[in-house]
């Protein structure tokens, strides 16, 4: 490609170093304010820094400084095609990769730029591979000439530099200052110090008479902040709520742990539990007036999860721990924004390591299973789809059943491979009906949002595509509602791939959560399905449930999507339903969620 005009960036090394003295920076603030310069002089869209993860062919990001609404990808594990990462390793051609989103092949699963250029220069320390600093201009004729890459490269240098100084101190193998552990963001300290000094302290402060509570708490549909009002807005939300957290009433210490996710530690005398929650609850309502200011119409709450240190051998790392199941509780009680751990939660977390522990060999010994739930025309009130889901089977025959482990598997990550296991079975059962003639309809299944942190799913269903040659007409996604809010960037990215590769997507569970109409209209997705919340499980439908079904049937259909309702479980139900123009019904009325082999003989009276 024809580059055009160059930046002339070699004035950037001295001014940069000059920036650096005036300001007698520490390690980590070097870091913030070297990226701060080079993205204000060039004008940069966004700068990050990524470091060498675990996962083959991929970097994670650690630093990021963003001026535009594009996804935030701070800590997110970045996958790269194999060729790039080659080129870029020790031994490779490339120092650096110029990439335009709109012209070039996209070096990057999930184009994480779509719409700019960006340049990726790697960063090697003896036949090492340490990184790539990546810079992204929205203007093209911005970007540096070949020319001024050995600036920028000098300039990588230094920030790696810096990067390795902190990691260095951070780790304890220097001398470190107080305020080289400081999060540049909120003014708190790092997670790791923070755990260090707790560790420290807690001996001497809890006995008898004494104890320590750890508080962890995060802002409720934060992302929404950073999705309307932009990153700065959201950025600016987290000093304030940095501020708030440094000046509790007796407090320790405090840090934010990632994001918008904070954790603070306060002497307390006697403690109570009630008392304690009480306490909190309060200051979470004044915080969140006060930041209501700044966020205008946005609604501020705060989830908090409480535990109390009362043994002095108690170590810091599990008292968060129970503090952030606590906080997790918190978002799922619906009127409760503080839950104080208990002894209970402590037989549920065993539980829920279990369950993680279980899990390979579950996948390995097919102990998981998927079930179907058949989707019926209105018109005809034949088959016309089903719903995949997973079903997990003991050897002794007993069954754990989702609500047990999928909310485990969503908080950890395992989500992931529980759902590529449902995914290969589909396409497998699909292939297998093709192969031998019979009837096949199209199969949904489900998407986490786990997923979208990251593009592999993507991938992975281009795999699975390849593998078994399966046309696109019968596969279905399913994203819950709660999902297009909480993550409405990467949402939007996947169904658009989906809908290039003639995949539909649908929203699940409309109506159970925080609907935006206006979200609704933009999104372009192809079925709509109604939460089963208003058929009242089999209850006669009110006057109010028929006003707000019509209604919602309604939209759908004005907004040309396909209307499914679930949770159908009386004849009553499915006659008003096809009187209010809905297309499919899904419920126990037609059919509960069924082994394949029972699904196939359903199939088969249809066929």
């Amino acid at each position: 490609m024809e580059r055009t005009e160059s930046l002339s960036c070699s004035w950037l090394l001295v001014d940069a170093s000059k920036e650096l003295t005036r300001k007698s920076t520490l390690p980590s603030e070097t870091i913030h304010t070297l990226m701060t310069y080079l993205s204000d002089s060039l004008h940069l869209v966004a700068i990050r820094l990524h470091q060498p993860a675990v996962r083959e062919n991929s970097t994670q990001v650690t630093y990021e400084l963003l001026n535009d609404n594009i996804p935030r990808r701070l800590n997110q594990v970045i996958t790269f095609p194999a060729d790039f990462v080659k080129s870029m390793r020790p031994g490779g051609d490339r120092d650096y990769l110029i990439y335009d989103s709109e012209s070039d092949v996209n070096p990057v699963q999930g184009e994480i730029n779509v719409g700019y250029v960006s340049i990726f220069l790697r960063h090697v320390e003896e036949g090492e591979f340490l990184g790539l600093l990546e810079l992204v201009f929205k203007d093209e004729n911005r970007y540096p000439s070949e020319r001024d890459i050995s600036v920028l490269q000098a300039l990588k240098e230094l920030l790696f530099e810096q990067v390795a100084v902190f990691e260095k101190k951070r780790r304890g193998t220097g001398d470190v200052e107080d305020d080289e552990v400081l999060d540049y963001l909120s003014g708190l300290h790092r997670y790791e110090s923070f755990v260090e000094k707790i560790d420290r302290i807690i001996p001497d402060v809890v006995d008898e008479n004494h104890g320590i509570v750890i508080l962890c708490t995060d802002i409720n549909h934060f992302k929404l902040v950073n999705e309307n009002m932009g990153y700065k807005k959201g950025d600016e939300l987290l000093r304030l709520s940095g501020q708030m957290a440094a000046s509790i009433e007796n407090l320790i210490d405090a840090c934010r742990y990632y994001s918008d996710n904070f954790i603070m530690a306060i002497r307390v005398e006697n403690p109570d539990d009630d008392r304690i929650r009480a306490r909190v609850e309060g200051e979470n309502q004044r915080n969140a007036a006060s930041l209501q200011k700044v966020v205008g119409d946005s609604q501020i709450r705060f989830n908090s999860g409480v535990y109390i240190i009362r043994n002095p051998k108690m170590d810091a790392a599990s008292a968060i721990s129970y503090a952030n199941t606590a906080r997790k509780q918190a978002k799922v009680f619906k009127g409760v924004h503080c839950v104080v751990f208990t002894e209970k939660m402590i037989e549920e977390l065993r539980r829920s390591e279990q369950l993680n522990n279980e899990l390979p060999n579950a996948i390995k010994n097919r102990n998981l299973k998927v079930f179907y739930q058949p989707k019926i025309s209105c018109e005809n009130e034949r088959l016309i789809g089903a719903e995949a889901l997973i079903r997990w089977q003991r050897d002794d025959g007993s069954f754990i059943y989702p609500d047990q482990f999928i909310p485990e598997f969503e908080s950890n990550g395992n989500i992931i491979q529980l759902d590529y296991f449902v995914y290969d079975e589909v396409f497998r059962f699909i292939r297998n009906r093709l192969d031998r003639g019979l009837l096949v309809v199209p199969i949904s299944m489900n998407v986490s949002r786990r997923h979208l942190e990251n593009e592999d799913i993507l991938f992975y269903i281009d795999h699975l595509f390849n593998k078994y040659d399966v046309p696109a007409e019968f596969i279905e996604f399913e994203l819950t509602e709660n999902i297009y809010i909480d993550n409405i960037e990467p949402a939007l990215h996947f169904i658009t791939r989906c809908n290039h590769r003639g995949i539909k997507v649908s929203m699940d569970d409309f109506g159970s959560g925080y609907s935006s109409l206006n979200m609704i209209s933009e999104i372009p997705i192809d079925v709509l399905k109604i939460d089963g919340v208003f058929m009242h499980r089999g209850k006669t439908l009110n006057h109010n449930d028929k006003v707000v079904l019509n209604n919602v049937i309604r939209l759908g259909k004005d907004l040309k999507m396909i209307v499914l309702c679930e949770g159908v479980e009386t004849r009553e139900q499915v006659d008003f339903l096809k009187e209010a123009g809905c297309d499919i019904i899904q419920g126990y009325f037609f059919g509960k969620p069924m082994p394949e082999s029972d699904f196939t003989e359903f199939m088969s009276k249809d066929a």
